[in-house]
């Protein structure tokens, strides 16, 4: 058994055969929403969490009984993550027993897919609207997934780590379920039993117990509620310079267009959990709260602006619809619309710009 492993089934008190469930999370709105829709036992003592770099260390270090992704970003030597994902994918049931028998519930990246192997999953999406944004089939994610998937080296990735590394989202015969937030319609759940738990309803049902547990998991606070509506208008950002590959100039330009249209001191940013940009040494009149929560939890917690404000983030799609929203989208700029295609649309009401 992996050392790791071990060391966290003997903190927590738990034994192999104590594994039921197995939830694989590498953002935090997969694993906010296992930790909603399971009942607290199964949560606390019978599942085990993979998680990876992009749930921040504050978070992860307070998830039960986990495993972190050694493999990922933070590995220094390319050749030392492929021989790690080599040894998941053919060693797994000698490092994680478990992962014979317990029920898997993943976003299925590859991370999720070396962990799950040949099993049966059910699929928990990245974001409200993740697979109505990027699995239809003239979507960019899609097209790239099988560009990739028909490429020598999706050929080779195929053959080494599996088919579900190349054909993720649920695009494959292992998906048998899918758990979203919001009615869907995209082909990918076709055949598959689909489950509809919207996020206010979960948390409605939820006990005390994991409420509290889930408000310390993300150390929201009543002063972050009192700063988050403190001004009338909430700008969600993105990654852009990371994914979309814009330099810092046209990252500057692309939001000095954006807040140019609002009042001075009016706008307060809530980043994404992957934007690390210095947006204050550009815009010091802007307040930015970059706590890693996500942003349908500080919907639930009473975070409520007068206007919402994004290019393409689906954070916007957790808010009530009397919130007004101005959504800038793909064409502010030409790297972000080749990065997400003329098909990516929001699917809530929204002021275009």
């Amino acid at each position: 058994m992996n050392k790791h492993c071990r060391q966290q089934l003997e903190k927590y008190g738990m034994k192999v055969e104590d594994v039921t469930h197995v939830c694989i999370a590498p953002t935090l709105y997969p694993l906010l929403q296992y930790l909603l829709l399971m009942d607290d036992d199964i949560v606390f003592r019978h599942t085990f969490y993979f998680v990876n770099e992009l749930i921040p260390e504050n978070v992860r270090s307070h998830i039960p009984c986990h495993c972190f992704n050694y493999f990922g970003k933070e590995a220094k030597h390319k050749l030392y993550r492929r021989v790690a994902k080599l040894k998941l994918r053919f060693f797994k049931y000698v490092d994680f027993p478990f992962l014979k028998t317990a029920e898997i519930f993943a976003y299925d990246l590859p991370y999720g897919s070396l962990c799950i192997g040949n099993r049966k999953y059910n699929l928990l999406p990245d974001a409200p609207n993740c697979l109505t944004l990027n699995s239809q089939y003239d979507s960019a994610e899609y097209i790239r997934m099988q560009n990739h998937a028909n490429s020598l080296m999706g050929k080779l990735q195929c053959i080494l780590f599996g088919d579900l590394f190349v054909h993720y989202l649920g695009h494959n015969s292992q998906c048998k379920a899918v758990f979203m937030t919001e009615e869907n319609t995209t082909p990918v759940i076709e055949g598959k039993d689909v489950h509809i738990r919207p996020l206010p309803s979960m948390w409605d049902n939820a006990s005390e117990g994991k409420r509290g547990f889930v408000m310390g998991l993300f150390d929201i606070t009543s002063d972050d509620i009192t700063l988050l509506n403190s001004r009338p208008n909430l700008f969600f950002s993105q990654p852009f310079i990371n994914d979309c590959g814009l330099t810092e100039a046209e990252y500057v330009g692309v939001l000095a267009e954006i807040f140019n249209n609002y009042p001075t001191g009016s706008v307060i940013i809530k980043t994404h959990p992957r934007d690390n940009f210095a947006y204050t040494k550009h815009f010091p009149d802007i307040l930015v709260f970059s706590k890693p929560i996500s942003s349908q939890l500080l919907v639930l917690m009473g975070v409520i602006p007068q206007r919402i404000i994004t290019i393409t983030s689906t954070a916007i799609e957790g808010f009530p619809e009397n919130v007004e929203c101005d959504y800038y989208g793909i064409h502010i700029h030409p790297k972000i619309e080749q990065y997400f295609g003329e098909n990516y649309k929001p699917t809530r009401a929204v002021n275009k710009k």
